[in-house]
């Protein structure tokens, strides 16, 4: 896994050494229209954070038994394998797993709060349609999700499930839409 993950903005060495932020510029996919970026006080931006520390930093808040860096550079890894595909909302990452016939799994990653991402989960639907997919899934063991797709008002449909994580069974909420 030492391969240069530029793309994420650092080179990544190895899995456990240090990240350097590179100067290439960001990748991104997704846009929201002009009222629904502007957060705090009038027309201030935060500071944008590269996909692989806006990955580092969620995953060290939501799963803290994970080694964070790893699974960013396994993330960038399976992305130059064409596995994944990174969908970065200013700190919002939204990572899509294609699973054929238009399906598509998709996993958040955000530093931002929960109400800025109910705005960036509004815009998914239709940046998954020009991508080509035309039903996506997610799961979630977080009830915050939960809210965030409640709050966003998007048909999605929500329900209990289990899945392997690790080693052992633990309950998840699905959620499926069609788009």
């Amino acid at each position: 896994m030492g391969r240069l993950f530029k793309r994420w903005g650092y080179n990544m060495v190895a899995s456990s050494g240090p990240l350097i932020q590179s100067k290439e510029p960001k990748p991104q996919m997704g846009k929201l229209g002009p009222s629904a970026s502007k957060q705090g006080k009038e027309g201030a931006k935060p500071k944008e954070s590269t996909v692989a520390d806006i990955v580092i930093q969620s995953l060290q808040k939501e799963a803290p038994q994970l080694d964070a860096r790893k699974y960013a550079g396994y993330l960038g890894y399976m992305e130059k394998q064409g596995k994944v595909k990174i969908v970065k909302m200013h700190n919002t990452v939204f990572i899509l797993q294609p699973k054929g016939n238009g399906n598509v799994d998709v996993h958040t990653a955000t530093i931002e709060p929960l109400n800025t991402v109910v705005q960036r989960w509004k815009v998914l639907p239709n940046t998954l349609k020009q991508l080509g997919y035309k039903h996506l899934t997610s799961y979630s063991e977080n009830p915050a999700i939960k809210k965030v797709a409640e709050q966003s008002g998007i048909p999605v449909k929500i329900s209990q499930s289990q899945r392997m994580v690790g080693n052992k069974m633990v309950p998840t909420i699905q959620y499926d839409m069609d788009l």
